[in-house]
């Protein structure tokens, strides 16, 4: 993927962002190419992020938000990190709550 260093840029010349995680991770698993994301490089970045007091920042040495938070974990289930459940990449909800 040209815009995946560890985590994903957005544009070029811009800073890795989690929130990428989901956007560019759902977007090729909807495009049936999901093999395309470098899962491990990916949860390397996003640990990266994670603030010593809980959540998830957009980049590392950035404060944690509600937003990146969420979208770093919808990003690590579609990576297949184990203990999240499956995402419904349409949505960005858990397969579960799409199914009700």
């Amino acid at each position: 993927m040209g815009r995946q260093v560890r985590g994903f840029q957005g544009r070029p010349g811009k800073v890795e962002d989690t929130c990428y995680s989901f956007w560019i991770g759902a977007s090729l698993a909807l495009l049936g190419a999901p093999h395309m994301l470098h899962a491990d490089a990916l949860c390397s970045f996003c640990s990266s992020c994670q603030f010593a007091m809980g959540g998830i920042a957009k980049h590392a040495g950035a404060y944690p938000d509600v937003l990146h938070t969420y979208y770093g974990l919808c990003g690590l289930a579609l990576a297949g990190q184990p203990g999240l459940q499956r995402i419904d990449p349409r949505l960005g909800i858990t397969a579960r709550a799409s199914a009700d």
